[in-house]
């Protein structure tokens, strides 16, 4: 019998790379394209697992995006809480990237680690 996929989940396939990819314009643009050739890779096997349904693209998928909001929080912290040293401003286009990338990762791992879709990937 063929299992039904949710809509939902092939959105968060498809698009699950939005979140880790998420930074400000001038930090994403400073960076060589060819650091962005790992990451897609990883998760196009990681698009391929979850729309096969396969167990371990719902376990990757939540280590990946729980990794990201852990890794985005000290980091977010260190570079928008101002120092005392002279001309040290807040990181503000920063701040905002990593809030929406931390409220993006929630949301896919709220929806990934729901047990109807727990059951649907153990099926």
């Amino acid at each position: 019998m063929q299992k039904k996929r949710p809509v939902l989940i092939t959105i968060i396939a498809v698009l699950q790379i939005v979140p880790v990819l998420l930074l400000p314009p001038k930090l994403f643009l400073s960076v060589n394209r060819i650091l962005f050739i790992f990451p897609v890779a990883v998760f196009a096997v990681l698009c391929w697992a979850l729309l096969t349904l396969r167990p371990a693209g719902r376990n990757l998928t939540i280590f990946l995006q729980g990794f990201n909001i852990i890794v985005r929080l000290p980091v977010t912290l260190a570079r928008v809480i101002p120092s005392k040293a002279a001309d040290t401003p807040a990181d503000v286009p920063l701040l905002v990237t990593s809030l929406v990338s931390i409220a993006l990762s929630t949301l896919i791992l709220y929806y990934v680690d729901k047990s109807d879709t727990q059951l649907l990937f153990e099926s």
